[in-house]
């Protein structure tokens, strides 16, 4: 366990702006006061390291402009207390091959496939060492993530006629850039994000750092992927963190990880700090543009405060001082009142939706107070009103049935 301490401060997340479909538009369309404003977000949920993807292409496009953002992109965050794990090279998913005008809302590899071979590496060594020669003299550098989930392709694939080949190249690829980073910064720790912990044999030997992924489905699958981890960190004496955890589709909850990793010991980078626009929102993202939270328990659990799941679970009781009671009553006054008071009747429906939600009486996912505050917002009118008495009958049942 003592290999897990020089990275158990870690509370990182991985970042991509709210604004960007893909990594290659985080960095051609980059926006300083929105880095600025979202990288504040982090800072006041306690996060202290992120995580960003870079793109090659957007280098090549433009170096002194590519240099000059991700030194802003490293200040800005340095000046929140947060330090940066830049990643530098991308596997995942495919074999498209990245473009500068790139708008598609996919996840596009970086350098590409198509740029693996030796025939590239000299151009890549080139971008290599500007970016250590622009932030190696920087503190808010942390590490270098050499490449992301190396194996995480459909371009080796089962079905791949020349799959061990293919896999050989993208090996040769990311241990000769190991070697190179190395050797172009002594001061900084490298690593490689591997896809789960059973894969961090190929990039053992070539790190100084250990880091894989995780996002498993049950506590028991979450415990034993970090322990296999902690397995091979020690049998290598090297230390051990987790760059990409948390997944709402993969049954990976975040306060459920986080608590695990903090029960460990062990430090961690979720996925992903912003709710955005690209194609991870609706499965990971903690922050809306505006500052507001997809779900409290994921911000307290980033802060370490994690959801009562035993047997001494004390239920709110929304009627024990006769609250419930008392705005059925007045609701039922109202419904039974030709022209009743518009505001009057938003009120006693607002009052109803705070009781379900305090109460965790409703599901989150479309909290009846959003709709509430949807009236509120709109003219009074016949539709406005109808709604209005739809949800007050509906919820006063739902109140009724729980209070009871």
């Amino acid at each position: 366990m003592e290999l897990l301490k020089p990275y158990a401060h870690l509370r990182g997340f991985n970042y991509v702006p709210s604004t960007a479909v893909n990594d290659i538009a985080f960095w051609r369309d980059y926006d300083e006061a929105l880095v600025e404003r979202e990288l504040t977000f982090a800072q006041r949920l306690g996060l202290n390291s992120a995580r960003p993807f870079l793109a090659f292409v957007v280098y090549e496009h433009d170096p002194k402009s590519f240099l000059a953002r991700l030194t802003h992109f490293v200040r800005t965050a340095h000046d929140r207390g947060i330090s940066v794990m830049p990643v530098v090279w991308d596997s995942c998913f495919d074999d498209t091959r990245p473009t500068i005008n790139s708008t598609e809302n996919k996840w596009i590899p970086n350098p590409g496939v198509q740029r693996l071979g030796p025939e590239f590496w000299p151009a890549g060594e080139a971008y290599c060492r500007d970016i250590v020669q622009a932030l190696g003299p920087e503190p808010g550098l942390a590490m270098w993530d050499i490449m992301n989930e190396p194996l995480i392709t459909s371009w080796v694939g089962e079905d791949a006629p020349d799959r061990e080949e293919r896999k050989g190249a993208i090996w040769n690829f990311v241990h000769h850039f190991c070697g190179l980073m190395k050797e172009l910064d002594s001061a900084h720790p490298i690593t490689v994000g591997v896809a789960n912990a059973a894969t961090l044999a190929p990039v053992v030997d070539h790190v100084d750092v250990l880091s894989f992924h995780d996002y498993r489905p049950t506590r028991a699958a979450i415990r034993a992927n970090i322990e296999e981890g902690i397995q091979v960190a020690e049998a290598n004496q090297k230390p051990l963190f987790i760059s990409e955890l948390a997944c709402l589709a993969r049954a990976n909850p975040y306060d459920v990880t986080l608590e695990l990793c903090q029960e460990i010991g062990i430090g961690w980078y979720l996925w992903e700090l912003m709710i955005g626009v690209s194609r991870w929102r609706d499965i990971h993202g903690v922050v809306y543009p505006d500052g507001s939270v997809r779900d409290p328990s994921i911000a307290a659990a980033i802060r370490g405060f994690y959801r009562r799941r035993g047997p001494d679970v004390i239920p709110p009781a929304v009627d024990k001082e006769g609250a419930g009671t008392r705005v059925l009553a007045q609701a039922e006054t109202w419904l039974g009142t030709p022209d009743a008071d518009y505001a009057q009747g938003l009120a006693l429906l607002e009052t109803i939706a705070n009781l379900l939600e305090a109460g965790e009486h409703v599901p989150m996912n479309a909290p009846p107070s959003a709709k509430v505050l949807a009236l509120a917002d709109s003219e009074e009118s016949p539709a406005s009103r109808a709604e209005l008495v739809r949800l007050l009958v509906l919820w006063s049942e739902t109140l009724a049935a729980v209070k009871a």
